[in-house]
């Protein structure tokens, strides 16, 4: 079991963000930042050819409740989901919650994140 759920997706990288991004809404889930990590390199003279975009998604329900379970958690979230192109070819990558909170040893949270991942999972294959 790997720490990434990927997929690949015949879609643009603009057009998957903006499907992600409105079924993240349907689930209670929102995007707190984007980052453009070709953008970042080039402003910092690293070049780049990979489009990669890295979306970080949170449901302030579920981030309030895992922070009073654990302050320590913050180091895990939020959520991130990759969009980025290799070989010619674009993909949709997730973080899986299962993998990072099993750092945490807390069945409670554990559970959290299963729920999570479950929906996270849902979003990308419905956006592919």
């Amino acid at each position: 079991m790997g720490f990434s759920y990927t997929v690949k997706t015949q879609k643009n990288i603009d057009d998957v963000i903006e499907e992600i991004k409105t079924k993240l809404s349907e689930i209670k889930f929102g995007v707190l930042g984007t980052l453009d990590f070709k953008e970042i390199f080039a402003k910092k003279g690293v070049d780049y050819p990979h489009d990669y975009k890295l979306l970080e998604v949170c449901n302030p329900q579920a981030a309030k409740k895992a922070l009073d379970s654990d302050p320590d958690i913050g180091l895990l979230l939020p959520c991130t989901i990759a969009i980025y192109e290799k070989g010619g070819e674009n993909y949709i990558s997730l973080a899986k919650p299962t993998a990072l909170l099993s750092v945490a040893s807390n069945a409670e949270l554990e559970s959290m994140g299963k729920e999570i991942e479950e929906k996270l999972v849902r979003v990308i294959n419905n956006s592919k």
